[in-house]
């Protein structure tokens, strides 16, 4: 039996969406142990991020939050861990770091900008929460910048956002509820 161009290039797109996805929750980001918990659907990051970021804007945010997190909103990385100097951690699907300096809205500053947050870091577990922080950092830089996320313009970042934006083609409904520049 053949089969048609069509349905190869949707089996082929589905078994690249699903590879991707086994790699993302294998290798994404660096979860500390009893943080990788639940991995999120290349669909439902793509949902989230649509909420704030404008259609042009969608696949990065997707492929960002691919490398940083695996697609996995509950991860917690730790920054200089071994050294224990201005130890920090980042946490959510976008790695929202918890350090003071780092934050530049409602979350906080204090005396001492090396002191970790709370807040931030709660915030940053709550996928709503972190995606409001992502889309104010990247609003204030005027897109993502790898000064902020060190993932960004990084080899797996640009294939993944390489498969974002195959997944938008295919899925043009997320281009319905994203907003428009």
């Amino acid at each position: 039996m053949l089969i048609e161009y069509k349905e190869m290039k949707r089996l082929f797109i589905y078994l690249t969406v699903w590879f991707f996805l086994f790699l993302s929750s294998a290798f994404g980001g660096d979860c500390l142990p009893g943080t990788t918990g639940v991995v999120w659907s290349m669909e439902e990051v793509a949902g989230l991020a649509s909420q704030r970021f404008s259609c042009e804007d969608l696949a990065e945010a997707i492929a960002l939050a691919s490398v940083e997190s695996g697609f996995r909103p509950f991860c917690v990385s730790a920054n200089n861990i071994s050294g224990m100097t201005n130890y920090s951690e980042d946490s959510g699907l976008w790695q929202m770091n918890d350090l003071r300096k780092n934050l530049n809205f409602e979350y906080g500053s204090g005396a001492r900008q090396d002191e970790r947050n709370p807040q931030a870091h709660r915030c940053g577990l709550n996928p709503e929460c972190s995606l409001d922080y992502t889309y104010r950092v990247w609003k204030l830089d005027g897109g993502f910048s790898s000064k902020r996320w060190h993932a960004y313009q990084t080899n797996d970042y640009y294939k993944a956002l390489s498969i974002a934006r195959q997944f938008i083609r295919d899925h043009p409904e997320y281009l319905e509820q994203c907003h428009h520049k």
